[in-house]
């Protein structure tokens, strides 16, 4: 079997169709009317989709483009069992099977790793940025311990970037829409003269005026606290500035070898996302000034806002063939930077604003030697990364003094206001050595096992600050922990296109400091051990492909974000549990049309835990056992249908997809006032190009229905009036774009 340079845990999934992907589907094959193989790298060679035993789902990154899928926040909904959400100060926030990324703060790590070319990404506040010039994007559902490690207790992303070409290649795209939208991205791939080099230089332009009107745009306005600048309300928000580029360069070396450089730069500079404030029954700027924020989900009152995000990223990418083995390198190092500003409250009186500032380095590399086909097939490797990250936060507020003086009026300021200021610099080093096996008993059973051990760090010089209050606080808290995750399991082949497979497998995310918090000791790691036995089969001579798979995993120690009293808290549930099942289908009853279906069904429950609402019951301890995971709904499902007909010497495509999501809270209590009832999207896309390709144009509207439904929700402190800061989906858009095959 061919070797490729990334992926982790040995995983299949069912077949799909490429027209379909919202699940593991795959290309049509020549014959037109069947469904076909996808080639993966989940298992750090490549391999076939159906071949895999695990949850794996392969989207297609052209088509994605088509359909208008932009960013992680519209492609995880084509994925049963994962929702992504934006924290605070645009933290990604990805949940695979009811795990992932739950709070914002410097010194944590996601529970579900994101990998761009095999690269760990461990900055989470610039991991939703450019998607373009992919081949494709995988996700693998569940635990990954032995093959990815850290901090894949839900699951694991890959983004595969499409790679340089022997022969000349070339393609430009240009998309207008509503909203002020103008996009444009190509690229050029082919050989460099006669130095058996090759190259692919790929970018993308970004420009959105907002999908939020600003009733305060163009208004000047002075500082919250003396000493800050004066600002000036943008026009719009969830507005988008960006430029990406991307270059790739490789090789053929000597025996057999082959080398591939990428090197990637990005920047955006805009107004950033809206930061919308829900009204509440008492509000700060109501009590002071008589304001309060908009209650139309698509106004805003923002007398300054800002948002740049800088990200620069450079790989390696080496393989070379000893014997029937391969050897394989990945390295990597990328710096990133986020500075951003917003209207803390979001009204017309200068009652809060919140700075946000964060740089880090990440470098890593992985080397693993993999075997070829044979009775026994193994992997072994090792991993080493180094993360520092620098976060600063300044939040200037005015406070009632009823609020911190028993006694006295609630509608009268701390004279000098309030500023918190937290942050510091925290340092992450993980090491691993790991292995993975695949021993075929006979033709068709095979016992699969992987096992690692890893080595993590951490250590922080912190500070919080809040002059109001008497607090100015440094330490430097610092962590170890060791961890042997891993996994073993069977596959067999019940017929030709038919595989079942049964895995138990343990995950391991480390543990974590919350720089800024001084929380003293560090937030102990989350383990989880799961369950999961898998069918997959093709049908209907491939005109149809179905996987399914039900699970069971138990958490220890899961990690949790807080509210505190000045800054967000890290905590860990003692106890959790998720039992789940996935369904994808893709099936092509006639030629010309192909329909998907993807269900994620869970059970998310906490088993032990208790804390304090100090929303809505300061004081008082709640015993949340038997509710429901928060930011994870019971239930997801999206449903594609695409027809495609020939037209003279053309082919015009019609697709629809319906993503809907069961209802979800926001905290662990399970409240009316931090949830999302259930909702459902409708999208639609369509594509015009010459049988024999060479351009194509296409479009399509996302949100048909003009849905506003909660997408994000951040609590603030209970001296800041618990406030509800939230993001909501984006309105109805449309898109028209063209791209020519030079």
């Amino acid at each position: 079997m061919k070797n490729s340079t990334f992926a982790p845990s040995r995983v299949t999934l069912a077949i799909c169709s490429m027209a379909c992907s919202g699940g593991v589907w795959a290309q049509a094959t020549a014959a037109a009317d069947t469904i076909t193989r996808v080639e993966i790298t989940a298992e750090k060679r490549l391999s076939t989709l159906d071949t895999t035993p695990a949850a794996v789902t392969a989207l297609n990154g052209q088509r994605l483009a088509e359909q208008g899928v932009t960013g992680l926040a519209d492609a995880v909904s084509l994925v049963p069992n994962m929702s992504f959400t934006t924290g605070y100060a645009g933290a990604s926030q990805v949940f695979v099977r009811g795990i992932g990324n739950v709070f914002f703060t410097a010194g944590g790590d996601p529970g579900v790793a994101m990998y761009a070319d095999g690269s760990y990404l461990s900055d989470t506040t610039s991991t939703n940025i450019a998607l373009f010039d992919l081949q494709r994007m995988e996700v693998l559902r569940g635990p990954q311990g032995a093959l990815y490690g850290r901090n894949a207790t839900g699951g694991a992303v890959n983004l595969v970037s499409a790679a340089p070409t022997a022969q000349f290649k070339a393609q430009f795209g240009a998309l207008v829409g509503n909203y002020g939208r103008l996009e444009s991205e190509g690229f050029l791939s082919g050989p460099l003269g006669g130095s058996g080099l090759t190259a692919r230089l790929s970018y993308q332009i970004k420009n959105l005026d907002g999908f939020t009107r600003n009733i305060e745009a163009g208004r000047a306005s002075g500082p919250v606290l003396p000493g800050g600048p004066d600002t000036v309300g943008a026009k719009a928000l969830d507005d988008l500035g960006s430029r990406a580029v991307r270059l790739q360069l490789g090789a053929a070396l000597g025996a057999g070898g082959s080398l591939r450089l990428i090197g990637n730069v990005y920047r955006q500079k805009d107004d950033g996302p809206a930061n919308k404030l829900l009204v509440d029954p008492v509000m700060i700027s109501q009590l002071l000034y008589g304001a309060t924020p908009s209650t139309d989900p698509r106004t805003v009152k923002s007398q300054g806002s800002s948002n740049r995000v800088d990200v620069d990223g450079l790989q390696l990418l080496y393989d070379l063939p000893l014997g029937e083995n391969t050897l394989s390198v990945v390295a990597g190092t990328r710096r990133s930077k986020a500075e951003m500003f917003w209207d803390g409250d979001t009204t017309e009186a200068l009652t809060a604003s919140t700075r946000f500032n964060t740089r880090s380095t990440d470098k890593s590399i992985d080397v693993h030697l993999g075997s070829g086909e044979g009775t026994v097939q193994w992997l072994v490797g090792a991993t080493w990364l180094q993360f520092d990250q620098r976060q600063d936060i300044r939040v200037q507020t005015q406070i009632p003094l009823g609020f911190l003086v028993p006694g006295q009026p609630v509608t009268v300021p701390l004279p000098g206001g309030a500023e918190f200021l937290l942050g510091g610099d925290v340092r992450t080093r993980s090491t691993a050595i790991y292995g993975d096996v695949r021993w075929r008993l006979s033709k068709q059973l095979a016992l699969l096992a992987g096992l690692r051990t890893s080595r993590d760090t951490k250590s922080a010089d912190e500070y919080q600050t809040v002059a109001a209050f008497g607090l100015n606080g440094a330490a430097r808290p610092e962590g170890r922990w060791s961890s042997t995750p891993g996994s073993v399991g069977l596959e067999y082949q019940l017929a030709k296109e038919t595989l079942l497979y049964t895995r138990a497998s343990r995950g391991f995310k480390s543990g974590a400091i919350n720089v800024g918090g001084l929380q003293g000791d560090p937030v102990r790691p989350e383990t989880v051990t799961s369950l999961e036995l898998g069918f997959k089969t093709a049908f209907l001579g491939q005109r149809g492909a179905f996987s399914g798979a039900v699970f069971s995993s138990r958490y220890k120690d899961m990690q949790v974000s807080q509210v505190g009293l000045a800054s967000a808290i890290l905590t860990n549930a003692s106890a959790a549990k998720i039992n789940g099942a996935e369904v994808e289908l893709a099936l092509r009853p006639v030629r010309e049309l192909t329909l998907g279906l993807n269900l994620g069904l869970l059970d998310p429950t906490y088993t032990d835990f208790e804390n304090v609402d100090l929303r809505n019951a300061p004081g008082v301890r709640v015993n949340v056992s038997g509710k429901q995971l928060a930011q994870v709904s019971r239930a997801q499902a999206s449903l594609s249908a695409e027809w495609s007909q020939p037209v003279g010497r053309y082919t015009l495509a019609l697709r629809t997809d319906y993503t809907w999501r069961d209802k979800f809270y926001f905290t662990e209590f399970n409240t009316p006032d931090a949830m999302q009832s259930a909702y459902g999207l409708l999208n639609l896309s369509a594509s015009l190009r010459p049988t024999g390709g060479g351009w194509k144009v296409y479009g399509y509207v996302r949100n048909l229905g003009d849905k506003a439904a909660l997408a994000s929700m951040n609590i603030s402190s209970p001296v800041l009036g618990s406030a509800r800061q939230v993001g909501y989906t984006p309105p109805r858009h449309v898109g028209l774009g063209v791209s020519v095959d030079l």
